[in-house]
Order: structure tokens, then C-alpha cells, then sequence
């Protein structure tokens, strides 16, 4: 029974990091064009939210295209979800 746990502790772990892997190249590839990039758990949920509604704004006024709504909500649940 240990065993099932722990396989199943170890696939649901891979399916996480599999998950995360686009949203985290969609901050990596956008974020990094302007800036270096922070760690995530750098800030709270809020604070990501506010920082990214501040971004979005700057992209805006840069003339460049700002993430989708989708995009957005993406790279915002990567964050939160990486704050330790």
C-alpha cells in the first residue's frame, strides 16, 4: 500500500511540473525581454496580481502586446502556485 502512495505521489508531482512547464516558458519568454526575471515566491498571490496588472499597463505603453486574458491567468496561477 506504501508503494501505490508513493507512486501516485510521485506521478501527481510529474503531472504538476508538466503542467507548470509552458505557463512557466510564457513568464520566462515574455517577462525576460524587459527585465530579469524574479523568483516567484518573491510575492504573495496579491501582490503577483498587482505587479502583473502594472506590467500589462507598461507593455501597453510600450507598444508592445500585452499577454490575453488567458495568458494573464496562465502566468498568474504559475506564480501563485510557486510561492513558497
Amino acid at each position: 500500500m506504501k508503494w501505490v502512495m508513493a507512486m501516485l505521489a510521485m506521478l501527481m508531482s510529474g503531472n504538476a511540473v508538466a503542467e507548470a512547464e509552458p505557463a512557466r516558458q510564457l513568464f520566462e519568454g515574455r517577462c525576460a525581454i524587459c527585465h530579469q526575471l524574479p523568483e516567484p515566491d518573491m510575492l504573495n498571490a496579491r501582490q503577483w496580481r498587482m505587479v502583473m496588472i502594472t506590467m500589462q499597463k507598461r507593455m501597453q505603453q510600450s507598444n508592445m502586446p500585452a499577454l490575453t486574458d488567458d495568458e494573464f491567468q496562465f502566468v498568474l496561477d504559475y506564480l501563485v502556485k510557486n510561492v513558497h
